[in-house]
């Protein structure tokens, strides 16, 4: 038997009864149906697929399912957008500049949109994702996307079949 919840356990939360009222770092104060909750952490179950679904923590219990973030009101949804950025920060691959096995481990330099990084992966740590994008994960679980792959120079191109 399955330890799944049931679609009647889903707390479904109604975008129009939910509103941010403050934003730190990475944590917000969120009123949903007029009851104020501080401290709320905010997930994404599918980062990559659906980044528009977002649950909402309060410590260990969950408040609720945003099923798209984007209806909230724009004050609620541009403070909820500031935390996501700070908990899913992911630079953006533009050009791989070499990959080299270093102790067991592969290192990178690449070109992204943050600057020039280095960053250690473990063998194939390249994701195909459905829509055709790449994801770079590296030692620690820290991700690193390749939005449009066929568009980068040859080499790079070279690297990461590679590491598929």
């Amino acid at each position: 038997m399955s330890s799944l919840p049931s679609l009647g356990q889903l707390k479904l939360l109604d975008p129009s009864r939910v509103r941010v009222v403050d934003a730190r770092l990475d944590e917000l104060d969120v009123e949903i149906d007029g009851r104020l909750y501080r401290g709320v952490r905010p997930k994404r179950p599918f980062p990559f697929s659906h980044p528009q679904i977002v649950i909402l923590y309060s410590g260990d219990e969950e408040l609720g399912i945003l099923r798209d973030y984007r209806r909230l009101d724009p004050k609620s949804r541009e403070l909820l957008e500031q935390v996501l950025r700070v908990i899913y920060f992911m630079p953006r691959i533009r050009k791989v500049l070499s990959i080299r096995s270093v102790e067991g481990k592969y290192e990178w330099r690449v070109l992204t949109d943050k600057g020039e990084l280095t960053f250690q992966t473990w063998g194939r740590c390249v994701r195909v994702l459905h829509d055709g994008r790449l994801v770079v994960r590296d030692i620690y679980s820290r991700a690193y996307l390749v939005e449009e792959p066929e568009k980068l120079d040859s080499r790079s191109r070279l690297y990461l079949s590679m590491m598929i």
